[in-house]
C-alpha cells in the first residue's frame, strides 16, 4: 500500500475538488430533483477531475480506473438522493456524513486493485523541469503537500456545507427560519454573505492553529463579532450566530489536529 499512497491523495483530491470547488448550486439542485442530467453533469466533473490529477501516471493504467471510480461515485451520489427525498433534515446531515465516508472507501476499495506506473512523458517533464528550474520535485514532500491541500478544502468547503446541514437539522422545526433570524432584507444579506466570511474565518483559524498562534484565533472571532455587534439585539440572530461561529471553529481546530498528527 505504500506504493498507493500518491495514488489514493490523488484519488481523494480530485473527490474533493468535484464535490465543494466544481459542483455548482445547480447541478446540486438537479440532483436533489432527481434529475439524471445533474448527474451526468456532475459525473463529468468527476471523471475530468481524477483523469487530469492522474496524468503522471500511464493513461492504459488509469483509464479504467477513473471510469470505474467515477461511475461509482455516481452510483452512490443517486443512492443518496434517493434516501434524501422527502426525508428530514436529520437523515440529510447523516447521509452527508456518510456519503463522505462511502467516497473514501470506495477509493480505498478500488487501488489495490489498480496498477499506477509513472509515465515516461512525465518522467521526461520532471527531468526537464529539474534542469530548467534548479527545483528537485521528486525531493518535495508531494504526499505531505497533497494531504495539507485535502484537508484545507474540506475543512473550508466541505465545512460551510456541513454548518449549513447543521442549521437545517437544528432549526427543523422552525418553517423558514433563515427569514425569521433575518428579521430585514439588510440582515437577510449578512446571513447570505456567512458561507464566504466562514471560508475565511476557518481559513484563518487553520492557518493560526498549525503556525502555533492559537491565541491569536481570539482575533478572529473578535473581529467577527465586532462586525455583527448591531445585529446581535435581534436574539434569533444571536443564537445563529454562536452556533454557526462555534462550529466553524470546532471544524478548523479539527482539520488542524488532523494535520499535526498526518
Amino acid at each position: 500500500m505504500r506504493g498507493l499512497v500518491i495514488p489514493l491523495a490523488l484519488s481523494i483530491l480530485a473527490h474533493v475538488v468535484a464535490d465543494f470547488l466544481f459542483q455548482t448550486d445547480a447541478m446540486v439542485n438537479e440532483k436533489n430533483n432527481g434529475k439524471m442530467k445533474g448527474f451526468l453533469k456532475h459525473w463529468c466533473v468527476v471523471f475530468g477531475t481524477l483523469l487530469v490529477l492522474m496524468l503522471p501516471f500511464k493513461l492504459t493504467d488509469v483509464l479504467m480506473y477513473c471510469l470505474v471510480l467515477s461511475l461509482f461515485h455516481i452510483l452512490i451520489d443517486v443512492f443518496k438522493a434517493q434516501i434524501e427525498r422527502e426525508r428530514g433534515p436529520a437523515t440529510k446531515f447523516i447521509m452527508f456524513v456518510l456519503d463522505q465516508f462511502m467516497h473514501l472507501v470506495l477509493i480505498s476499495f478500488l487501488l489495490p486493485i489498480s496498477s499506477f506506473t509513472v509515465s515516461r512523458g512525465f518522467s521526461s517533464f520532471i527531468g526537464w523541469f529539474s534542469i530548467h528550474t534548479g527545483l528537485d520535485l521528486p525531493s518535495l514532500p508531494l504526499q505531505r503537500i497533497l494531504v495539507v491541500i485535502i484537508v484545507y478544502i474540506y475543512v473550508l468547503f466541505a465545512g460551510a456545507v456541513f454548518i449549513r446541514k447543521l442549521f437545517d437539522l437544528i432549526y427543523k422545526n422552525v418553517p423558514d427560519y433563515l427569514q425569521r433570524i433575518a428579521g430585514d432584507s439588510s440582515v437577510l444579506d449578512n446571513v447570505k454573505t456567512g458561507k464566504v466570511i466562514g471560508i475565511f474565518e476557518r481559513l484563518l483559524i487553520l492557518t493560526l492553529y498549525l503556525t502555533g498562534n492559537v491565541a491569536s484565533i481570539t482575533i478572529v472571532i473578535a473581529a467577527k463579532s465586532l462586525a455583527r455587534f448591531k445585529n446581535f439585539e435581534n436574539k434569533d440572530f444571536a443564537e445563529y450566530y454562536l452556533i454557526g461561529t462555534l462550529a466553524s471553529v470546532m471544524i478548523a481546530i479539527v482539520g488542524g489536529m488532523i494535520l499535526k498528527v498526518l
